[in-house]
């Protein structure tokens, strides 16, 4: 099960009743040709380094290897702690684990590319947001991370997350439109919402 592009991939999801996640989830197992659970135990692996380098900052601030930045995941979380943050719960919360992911990155710690290391942390930033904001399982995150892969794949498959070609928008914005379609999946909308969030 492969798609082109985006109306490849609704016609599909449409065609076949399922969710984007679904069918990314069918074309990993298909084209890479791998066991269910040895696609799953992968996945549980991604969450894991996600939130690792999401957290580990918060509470262990480390300086950069050229020491620019380190302890501001930290400083916003304090911030957010007042109770004087400005951007809401959820936006806090996401700009808080992406600061941290690029803390880790930046000090040469492990990460999951999503799509890339110089996305800012967006992807893992928001869902692992949206989890504790609305409680939601680690499931329902790998669900939303198979849906922000598909959007990844078309974008790489057809452009590029390239920093080094497109520039920093090419790897934030791609991370932003990543992001934004599992948050539709997440808060159950369908295919065609989350293509139109990309």
């Amino acid at each position: 099960m492969d798609f082109r592009n985006a109306k490849e991939l609704l016609k599909v999801c449409q065609e076949q009743g399922l969710s984007i996640s679904a069918v990314m989830l069918q074309r990993e197992l298909t084209e890479g040709e791998q066991d269910p659970k040895e696609t799953d135990r992968k996945m549980d692996r991604v969450l894991e380094i996600m939130k690792s380098a999401a957290s580990t900052p918060i509470h262990t601030p480390v300086k950069s290897m050229g020491g620019l930045i380190g302890g501001e995941a930290k400083k916003i979380s304090d911030h957010k702690d007042t109770g004087k943050g400005l951007c809401g719960d959820l936006l806090e919360r996401a700009v808080i684990y992406a600061m941290a992911t690029l803390e880790t990155n930046a000090s040469m710690g492990v990460i999951v590319a999503s799509p890339t290391a110089g996305s800012a942390g967006i992807v893992p930033g928001l869902l692992l947001a949206l989890q504790e904001t609305y409680d939601l399982s680690d499931e329902q995150i790998k669900q939303g991370l198979y849906n922000a892969s598909a959007i990844g794949y078309l974008a790489m498959r057809n452009a590029t997350v390239a920093g080094a070609v497109g520039g920093c928008q090419a790897e934030v914005g791609i991370a932003s439109a990543m992001a934004a379609s599992a948050t539709v999946e997440l808060m159950g909308g369908p295919p065609e919402q989350s293509l139109a969030a990309a």
